[in-house]
């Protein structure tokens, strides 16, 4: 039970910046992870760098807070594969456990498992025995799987509709921030603290965070038993429309939700449907890039470059800071476009699409010609920042085609985590073995194609429109019973008690 906090400060900006901080704890698990072991690995050790980094010594290089590892490139890279299949594997129970348990209770816990698991991560690395560390991965991959559907149940209780899309931008801008950080403070704590210094730093900082949202986060508003009145205004409305049980009219509600029940999910009509496969192909190259990003170009820039995991940290996190700048300025842009008509919504997702992975895509494939860190890092800079914009393409997609079913289609996009499984593998078994610059020149050129083709087809084939066989509309969903009742209350979006409020979150995914 939560703790009462009664202050005036809203307590949706409250939660929203709780959530911020929650993502960029957990989300930066795996980044730091895979720039340790790309630290501690043996095969090529770059403490000495070259001289015109900015970080041209570690001080922890041979002395006892320093390890060095016999594993290779390869090895270390398919440590990153176990989690991503942990993600691949969980995605859909963790999905169906939030429909059963409070959302704020599963999104605290499944933090505090991964959180413990990053503290035990050293010791487990040093007793050196392979199979034990892909286990935590393959576990701490699938809790963490949990944390996106929790986090959006959580949120979307607490969003009225003209607050919505800000106070979702302004969570997820933790998600993918979090390299950013992540990166910066690993490459410093390694090189200057200690080679498992960050684990315990990050590990500490996310259990004291689970603890501090599972005593002072509230469900729902109904739940909240001080909520400031200017805030508790937003909601009455729609507790009056849907029924409240504290009034007796939980009757309305519940038999909405009977009603949507009774109904069969139609998997046959999703997978014919082309704009779902659209979907499914954006999420696909997304996640093979992204797992790129995060846990595969620390070793590149170490096998070819010989950069120091300071100077390696730096050039991987930069890139990520532009990506959240143009993420925010970009999800205004797009939004303008699509409120004021100047575009159809299938063609702001069409062009957020092209603009984010078409010029991401084009940077990757050109880095697969080139052979100077200084030019490489600036591409990356440019590719990820442009690929801010598509998170306002296919990551929206399953609350425009079809409201109704928002859940198993967000479960059917995360199956796009197979992207990622495949390309830390094909890293492993390729550029992780020879760690020879013509390898991951290659792998680059794979990833830019990819990602060229994801943007092809999801033009050719994606809608913004919702589908024939997602009826009723969006409007039936939420509960416009009239057209009195709808401009009333189309201020409110949330419905504790009433009615699923996955119909109205925007549903996004983290990698």
């Amino acid at each position: 039970m939560a703790v009462a906090c009664c202050t005036c400060m809203p307590h949706r900006y409250f939660l929203v910046l709780m959530c911020f901080i929650g993502m960029l704890i957990s989300v930066g698990y795996r980044t730091s992870f895979a720039l340790v072991m790309t630290h501690i690995n043996a095969v090529n050790n770059s403490n000495a760098s070259s001289s015109d980094s900015l970080f041209p010594h570690c001080t922890t290089e041979g002395t006892s807070r320093d390890l060095v590892t016999h594993w290779d490139g390869s090895t270390a890279l398919l440590f990153n594969t176990f989690y991503f299949i942990g993600q691949l594997f969980f995605s859909l129970p963790g999905g169906a456990l939030c429909q059963k348990f409070p959302a704020k209770r599963i999104y605290a816990i499944t933090i505090l498992i991964s959180s413990v698991l990053q503290l035990l991560l050293s010791l487990v690395i040093i007793s050196k025995q392979i199979w034990l560390i892909y286990l935590f991965r393959l576990v701490q991959g699938g809790v963490e799987s949990i944390t996106v559907p929790s986090m959006n149940a959580v949120i979307s209780a607490w969003a009225p509709k003209n607050q919505k899309t800000t106070l979702m931008n302004l969570a997820y801008a933790g998600v993918y921030l979090s390299p950013a950080v992540a990166n910066f403070s690993t490459g410093a704590s390694v090189c200057y603290l200690s080679w498992d210094s960050i684990l315990y730093i990050y590990g500490s900082l996310g259990v004291l965070w689970s603890v501090f949202f599972y005593l002072f986060v509230y469900q729902s508003p109904d739940q909240h038993p001080c909520l400031c009145d200017s805030e508790r205004d937003l909601f009455i409305p729609q507790a009056n429309v849907y029924g409240n049980a504290a009034n007796g009219n939980a009757a309305n509600g519940n038999a909405a939700n009977g009603k949507a029940a009774d109904q069969k999910t139609p998997w046959c009509k999703f997978f014919t449907s082309m704009p779902v496969w659209a979907m499914f192909v954006g999420a696909f190259c997304r996640n093979f890039v992204f797992a790129m990003l995060i846990t595969e170009v620390q070793q590149y820039y170490k096998d070819v470059y010989s950069l120091n995991s300071a100077m390696n940290g730096l050039l991987n996190g930069l890139p990520h800071v532009f990506m959240v700048i143009f993420m925010l300025l970009g999800s205004v842009f797009l939004d303008y476009l699509g409120k004021h008509g100047i575009l159809s919504w299938t063609l702001v997702r069409k062009l957020a699409q092209t603009l984010g992975f078409g010029v991401m895509g084009v940077c990757i494939l050109v880095i697969g010609f080139l052979d100077n860190y200084i030019e490489v890092f600036v591409l990356f800079c440019v590719g990820v920042a442009f690929s801010g914009f598509s998170i306002s393409g296919y990551q929206t997609n399953p609350l425009d085609l079809a409201p109704k079913y928002v859940g198993p289609l967000t479960g059917i996009s995360r199956t796009g985590m197979a992207g990622s499984i495949l390309s830390t593998v094909l890293a492993a078994k390729t550029a992780g073995d020879s760690h020879k610059l013509s390898d991951w020149q290659t792998l680059f050129i794979i990833g830019g194609s990819l990602h060229i083709a994801g943007v092809i087809f999801y033009c050719i084939f994606a809608s913004g429109r919702q589908q024939s066989w997602a009826e009723p509309k969006y409007e039936a969903l939420v509960g416009e019973t009239d057209e009195t009742e709808s401009k009333e209350n189309s201020n409110v979006l949330i419905s504790p008690s009433g009615i699923n409020s996955n119909y109205g979150a925007i549903v996004r995914e983290i990698y």
